[in-house]
């Protein structure tokens, strides 16, 4: 049991000294790759005004489809932008989220 007893012992202060010495760097930016962030607020911008366009064109539908009775086939080409919209707003949180930001 001696030999046991001391493996377990090496284990626990191997297991408690082991996790000190992993680095956990922030996350920098490469030089020269600013205009990767540039594109990607543009596609964030872009794509907030593709589904603003089609909340719009998807109340407009809604409406001509009430008038004729056909409401209930309409109502998610709204919901499925404001979807989008959420995907593409917490697109960023949830990269800063993974990558420790």
């Amino acid at each position: 049991m001696t030999v046991l007893d001391t493996l377990i012992t090496a284990a626990t202060h191997l297991a408690a000294i082991v996790p000190a010495d992993i680095p956990n760097p922030d996350p920098v930016q490469p030089p020269g790759t600013e205009g990767v962030t540039t594109i990607m607020s543009w596609l964030k911008w872009i794509g907030y005004a593709v589904v603003g366009g089609a909340i719009i064109v998807g109340g407009i539908l809604i409406a001509v489809s009430f008038r004729r009775g056909e409401g209930h086939d309409s109502l998610p080409k709204v919901l499925w932008p404001m979807a989008g919209a959420i995907v593409i707003g917490a697109g960023a949180a949830w990269i800063g989220t993974i990558a420790g930001g």
